[in-house]
């Protein structure tokens, strides 16, 4: 399997089997990882395991990175494999599917799904991209870059990741202040408790900036950093 991400150990190794949401870990750093793989590429929507375990998870210092695999049969070999790092899970992009049938083995069974569309870009660090193996240091370099993310509680994060979201879809370095501001009724819909969501994107902008991952460039504008 493929080198830890967080500290860079060559190797991480197996769980026993039916370890409960982890099938690797590092020796080194004590970091845990679960795998899910398919052969087409992964949707908006990624299954998971029972939904209570998973949110429970959630808030756990083990809670598991998540490394995601496309693969192709006819030649063996990896197309895409990334990793969303644990910082990036919040309870808002777990949702809980409806229970088992009656008439299933398992009735009752509530299991989950990933919101992979809620991840920002910068939560999806490509090991192997359309067949190519990235390098190392970059992939090191990518999971350094987000985590700060890790010292803010769950309920925080929630409104760090959508503003990075956000910030990612505009598809360019450079952006305003007032480009963000095109997203108050998206951010209002997904916080419809919060009645000062102008104030709020701000704060979070001043957080990134704080953290170097946006750059304060002149008043009203910003630079996502490379």
């Amino acid at each position: 399997m493929a080198y830890c991400p967080h500290c860079g150990n060559s190797k991480i190794e197996s769980f026993p089997n039916n370890s409960k949401l982890a099938d690797f870990f590092c020796k080194t750093c004590s970091e845990e990882f679960e795998l899910k793989s398919q052969r087409g590429a992964f949707g908006a929507k990624v299954l998971d395991g029972e939904f209570s375990t998973k949110c429970e998870r959630l808030a756990a210092s083990n809670n598991p990175n998540l490394f995601l695999m496309n693969y192709d049969l006819k030649t063996l070999s990896v197309v895409n494999l990334f990793i969303v790092p644990k910082h990036f899970f919040v309870r808002d992009i777990i949702e809980e599917r409806k229970p088992l049938a009656a008439t299933a083995r398992r009735a009752g069974w509530i299991g989950s799904r990933i919101l992979l569309e809620r991840v920002p870009e910068s939560g999806k660090i490509h090991i192997v991209q359309r067949g190519v193996i990235r390098p190392k240091e970059l992939v090191l370099s990518d999971w350094q870059r987000t985590l700060f993310l890790r010292s803010e509680a769950p309920e925080t994060r929630g409104w760090l990741l959508d503003v990075m979201k956000c910030v990612e879809s505009l598809g360019k370095r450079d952006f305003t202040l007032d480009e963000v501001y095109a997203f108050e009724r998206h951010l209002g819909e997904l916080y419809p408790g919060n009645q000062n969501v102008r104030p709020k994107i701000r704060q979070q902008l001043q957080y990134l900036r704080d953290r170097e991952f946006v750059e304060f460039v002149s008043r009203g504008h910003y630079r996502l950093r490379a």
